[in-house]
């Protein structure tokens, strides 16, 4: 491995960023890899140089040691640190297996109307629990997007019943004109990283053209933009160009969005009956936008606003 050729010492904004990305792990449930780390920070430093800087900062090597990898926080429950480890490569096996499931059904709704198919969430984060729904972030060309839901929701359930996968959650759907909004607009350090993680199975050329709509991102994540712009690049599938009918997207809309509010609500009396808060979600719809986002979600885009503080003037 290549070194930076120069001393890298973690200061107070390294130690503060640092800490902040250890946190936001915990609280997901979940560990972040020396690797992660390197992209998610603006340090000018390699992997070594991460590793030779960790044990000169006190309060990093008394917090947090380095195992296989994985950033560990010390005394962090009953478990041993393998099992933490071990836990993380399973999850991890998991979503890659997901990942070629979505692929899989992919094939099934790509169409003409259809301008980004992408695995988002967990899965698309190489971290996905036993249980876990495989989210989608999707875009549709203009009057389209319910004709979209209603085929994939009726494909997704007849996949899932067949093929016995995990469900498939349509978490993040929206047209192209409000696609091109959300991205072009300064938005949140959560939406950016959520972003630059997908892992794109339709339309990549599409995507790269999202991603440039979204040069702010750039700033908070400068490695995983530039490494996500270059891959967008190779595109492997075209995005769809037929536009929909307003008339009858507005009508599907209509149906098919009262029945995802009232699934919403059922979902939503199962989590309160057991007492699962954080998975309780809102699902905010229009005639161009379905989003899913979670009482966890929430949380976490605030202490990503957290970091983005501790960074941008």
């Amino acid at each position: 491995m290549e070194t930076s050729g120069c001393l890298f010492a973690i200061g107070e904004r390294e130690l503060a960023e640092i800490s902040s990305y250890c946190e936001i792990a915990k609280v997901n449930k979940s560990m972040i890899t020396l690797s992660e780390l390197r992209q998610l920070t603006a340090a000018d430093a390699t992997e070594e140089d991460f590793l030779a800087a960790w044990d000169g900062n006190a309060t990093l090597a008394s917090r947090y040691l380095i195992d296989s990898g994985y950033i560990v926080e010390r005394g962090g429950g009953q478990r041993s640190n393998s099992g933490w480890v071990d836990e993380e490569e399973r999850n991890m096996r998991r979503a890659r297996k997901n990942v070629t499931t979505a692929e899989d059904f992919s094939n099934l709704c790509a169409s003409e109307r259809v301008k980004l198919l992408a695995v988002a969430g967990g899965n698309s984060y190489k971290r996905a629990r036993d249980g876990d729904d495989i989210d989608l972030f999707c875009v549709t060309t203009e009057n389209s997007l319910w004709l979209f839901m209603l085929k994939s929701l009726l494909l997704a359930r007849i996949y899932q019943l067949t093929r016995r996968s995990p469900p498939f959650c349509f978490s993040y759907v929206m047209d192209e004109r409000r696609a091109r909004t959300e991205f072009a607009r300064s938005g949140d350090r959560l939406f950016a990283r959520d972003a630059l993680a997908a892992k794109v199975m339709v339309g990549a050329g599409f995507y790269r053209s999202l991603l440039g709509d979204g040069g702010w991102m750039e700033r908070y994540f400068p490695r995983m933009y530039g490494r996500s712009y270059q891959e967008a690049g190779e595109a492997r599938r075209e995005a769809g160009q037929r536009r929909g009918n307003a008339a009858v997207n507005t009508l599907l809309y209509l149906t098919v969005g009262t029945y995802i509010r009232m699934k919403a609500h059922m979902l939503n009396r199962r989590y309160r009956s057991k007492g699962n808060t954080s998975a309780l979600f809102r699902v905010r719809i229009g005639i161009d936008h379905c989003i899913y986002e979670s009482n966890r979600y929430q949380v976490l885009r605030g202490m990503y606003n957290g970091v983005r503080a501790e960074r941008v003037e």
